[in-house]
């Protein structure tokens, strides 16, 4: 009688292809990081991407984007705030808006103030204000010190603006009539939100366009990455696979890109191209297309003596086809040098892509921290130092963003090459 053991059927040996793609997926993952932690500098640097990639996914949605424009806020400090003046005898009665309620107060018109009351109007009955307001336009800065006088001369009990135009105006008046008519003004506190990192030329949160503006920026630096390295890893796999005309074509044309002076030839081509590069595909395609000819040739370095190898020669003598010769068999054993000028090649993009906006000759309509920076440069800031951190923000953003994508590049450098680890 047979036994039950005889009648089961032999178990298939296990083959490489049924290990689950998750299951490898996490274990490279679990490696990547213990490698990771070993290097200190690495970490920091991946922590620091992983902190931007948060920023500009997350980031537009917890801080908005501000875009409205307050006449008496421009070029404010970091730190600023819109306050309270009233006159000293009321310096203890009139501290927050709630205190206000049955007074006149003043504003100027496009004001920050102007915001913050209407944000404080929704909560009462259209037809039931807290309290009264009297505006004053703006007039090219002639309505503030008209607002003031209004005050002083009790026609208003507090007025709502911003604090240090009035400081300075107050306390640095030349004119000694104005100034022992304000003499007995005074602040007497402080409303919404402090700003940060100061206002820009429009009066307008720069924190917010930091936290918005690196989104496009860093997007279009991926993707000339990516253009340019597939480029130069495809064109660099196929000169040293095939050889003979192919790859001295090749090889002669990425010589004559490396010729090329490629940021002015780049400025030129965005000149002729024009409003088209609202597209960043198209700008991304633009820098890659003369980014690829570096790292083409040591790809093709690289391959040549990797197409030396039994796997790669096993491949071609089975007759498996470029694609799969390329892909599956050279790629993966070039990954890590790969993945290294990748991270460079995103640096550069974002170096040339800020050049271009920083000079004009890119699109300008998406507010990132190149035409923040384009803005500084056209507007005077650069003369002004309460106006410094328009310019200075956007330079440490950048700055940050290529130290952490460099940091990570050197960690890759000693993972995958024992010969830089230290001991």
């Amino acid at each position: 009688m047979t036994s039950t053991m005889e009648m089961m059927p032999e178990k298939p040996p296990r083959k490489d292809s049924d290990i689950p793609i998750i299951g490898t997926l996490v274990l490279t993952v679990t490696v990547f990081f213990k490698a990771l932690r070993r290097n200190k500098v690495g970490m920091v640097g991946f922590i620091g991407l992983v902190f931007f990639a948060l920023m500009s996914l997350l980031g537009p949605g917890l801080v908005p984007f501000d875009d409205d424009v307050k006449l008496d806020q421009i070029g404010a400090p970091p730190g600023s705030q819109v306050k309270i003046l009233v006159q000293s005898a009321n310096v203890d009665r009139f501290r927050t808006l709630d205190d206000l309620q049955g007074q006149t107060v003043g504003l100027i018109d496009r004001s920050g103030g102007e915001s913050l009351v209407e944000e404080y109007f929704a909560g009462f009955p259209e037809d039931n204000p807290p309290f009264e307001v009297e505006t004053t336009r703006f007039s090219s800065g002639r309505g503030i010190p008209e607002a003031i006088e209004g005050l002083a001369n009790g026609e208003v009990d507090a007025l709502i603006i911003w604090s240090d135009n009035i400081t300075d105006y107050i306390t640095s008046n030349r004119d000694l009539a104005q100034g022992d008519q304000f003499s007995d003004l005074v602040v007497s506190g402080s409303l919404g939100k402090r700003y940060l990192l100061g206002t820009d030329t429009q009066g307008r949160d720069i924190f917010s366009h930091i936290v918005n503006g690196g989104s496009s920026l860093i997007f279009v630096a991926l993707l000339a990455g990516f253009f340019s390295t597939a480029v130069a890893v495809l064109l660099g796999s196929m000169a040293a696979l095939v050889g003979g005309i192919p790859d001295r074509l090749l090889v002669s044309a990425a010589n004559f890109v490396l010729t090329i002076p490629q940021f002015p030839v780049l400025v030129v081509l965005a000149l002729l191209i024009g409003s088209q590069l609202n597209n960043p595909f198209l700008l991304a395609g633009l820098i890659a297309a003369l980014s690829w000819p570096v790292l083409m040739r040591a790809v093709r370095a690289q391959v040549l003596s990797l197409r030396e190898r039994e796997f790669v020669e096993a491949a071609q003598a089975l007759g498996l086809g470029m694609p799969h010769i390329i892909l599956r068999e050279i790629l993966p054993n070039m990954m890590s040098f790969v993945a290294i000028n990748f991270i460079f090649a995103v640096t550069s993009a974002m170096y040339q892509q800020i050049g271009l906006i920083f000079l004009g000759m890119a699109p300008i309509n998406d507010y990132t921290w190149g035409v923040m920076l384009f803005f500084g440069r056209t507007r005077g800031t650069l003369f002004s130092p309460d106006s410094m951190s328009m310019v200075l923000s956007p330079v440490i953003a950048i700055a940050l963003f290529q130290v952490c994508m460099v940091l990570f590049a050197r960690s890759l450098e000693e993972m995958f090459d024992p010969r830089l680890r230290s001991s």
